[in-house]
């Protein structure tokens, strides 16, 4: 399962240079895979669509039981999340 991150239109070869402007751009998604790696891969824009409904944002929390910091990747702030470190 994809955590999407991210959806943009970058150019395919960048880097700190000036494109043409006959350069074309293609939409990428900056995701997390089942590993917890980060990726990027390039996708058509119809997908590119769908993947902009599917962000996540990564939040920082604090557990009130056993006040241990954490970051979860999640859909809305008002989402429910569980503290990875207590055994409740």
């Amino acid at each position: 399962m994809k955590l999407v991150v991210s959806v943009s239109k970058t150019y395919t070869h960048r880097g700190n240079h000036r494109h043409k402007t006959s350069t074309k751009k293609r939409w990428h998604i900056y995701y997390y895979d089942e590993e917890g790696n980060f990726r990027t891969q390039r996708v058509n824009w119809i997908m590119a669509m769908y993947y902009k409904t599917q962000k996540r944002k990564r939040l920082k929390y604090v557990c009130t039981e056993c006040l241990s910091q954490f970051v979860s990747l999640v859909k809305s702030h008002k989402e429910e999340v569980e503290c990875p470190y207590c055994e409740v």
